[in-house]
């Protein structure tokens, strides 16, 4: 009985909170609108070699670079 009284008063009390106004968001004056002085804006960016680009697009480096395979024996063959 307990329980059951508890979840209506729950209930209800959820459901007037989903009744209230929304919290009023106070509105800038303006001081977040003006810019900081001293941080440049733009500044020129020069474009930096890609290593990785050159590096793994040049196929003849690829080749002299590569692990050779090895030869995997199969589990069933050897001693034991």
């Amino acid at each position: 009985m307990r329980k059951t009284i508890l979840a209506w008063i729950s209930i209800s009390l959820l459901g007037l909170a989903a009744c209230q106004k929304p919290a009023s968001v106070p509105e800038l004056d303006g001081a977040m609108a003006t810019p900081v002085k001293g941080i440049p804006v733009s500044q020129k960016i020069e474009p930096q070699e890609n290593y990785c680009l050159s590096c793994h697009s040049n196929q003849e480096q690829l080749i002299a670079a590569a692990k050779p395979e090895e030869e995997v024996e199969a589990e069933s063959s050897g001693a034991g």
